[in-house]
């Protein structure tokens, strides 16, 4: 028996770190079930089947509301571009992954007054790093910097700054690992980058998230799981490299 990434590598003939990653995204299915731990301890001789890339899948649709889980590594303005005539609502990273709305009036207006007045309810899960034992409220004023050097890639970096933007984040601790905390994050507002930021200002940067001083991993470990608005309540099922075991470790 070997570990499925390993045997993944060979018979593509890519790397480990490759392997996993195609593993982690769901992407890879063993015996016709899907594959979802990339240690999974399976024969030599098992053949592999790998699916094409989803860049996002329906979550809901109606005349005015269009909900669409986002997969990791794939722009919002995208997603806007082939969905017209609806329009985003709100954004998410390119390295975050799940809940995205887009609208079209007469809804539009109105839900993006909601998400002026903070009438949205935002709730993620995130892996972070290091042990965080209690639930806690982050109330951090958040500025975001432009960098020259890299305006032509759209990079930005929040930092707290005492005259930036409100930014409040709820965080609560769902499960420890032995070096890592899986978290319910729930924010009131919206400022660029909150969520990281916020998490880094405290010493546990999101897995991943090397911008704000985490480790290099596959994925940034930052999912938007549910979001409520005007009546509507849409969840969107975590990825399966959020499906960890009771010991888990990076590998190296």
């Amino acid at each position: 028996m070997q570990k499925a990434y390993k045997l993944l590598s060979v018979q593509l003939g890519i790397s480990r770190k490759q392997a996993k990653n195609l593993i982690d995204l769901g992407r890879v299915r063993a015996h016709n079930k899907p594959l979802k731990l990339a240690r999974t301890l399976l024969p030599p001789t098992t053949r592999f089947e790998v699916l094409e890339r989803v860049e996002s899948a329906l979550l809901y649709q109606d005349d005015v509301l269009l909900a669409l889980c986002k997969s990791a590594g794939v722009d919002s303005y995208a997603l806007q571009d082939k969905h017209a005539p609806y329009q985003l609502l709100h954004r998410l990273d390119k390295p975050t992954s799940g809940v995205l709305l887009l609208g079209c009036a007469p809804f539009y207006a109105r839900a993006l007054e909601a998400f002026k007045q903070r009438c949205v309810y935002k709730e993620y899960c995130a892996l972070v790093e290091g042990m965080i034992a209690k639930k806690q409220t982050l109330n951090m004023p958040l500025k975001t910097h432009k960098s020259h050097a890299h305006a032509n890639k759209g990079f930005v970096k929040s930092m707290c700054d005492s005259k930036g933007r409100e930014a409040i984040t709820h965080i609560t601790p769902l499960k420890h690992y032995p070096r890592h905390t899986l978290l319910k994050v729930v924010i009131e507002t919206g400022v660029t980058h909150q969520i990281r930021a916020h998490l880094s200002a405290i010493k546990h940067p999101i897995v991943g998230d090397t911008l704000y001083g985490a480790k290099p991993s596959a994925h940034l470990f930052l999912h938007a799981k549910r979001v409520k608005l005007l009546g509507y309540d849409l969840q969107a099922p975590t990825p399966p490299y959020f499906d960890l075991g009771e010991d888990f470790e990076f590998l190296e």
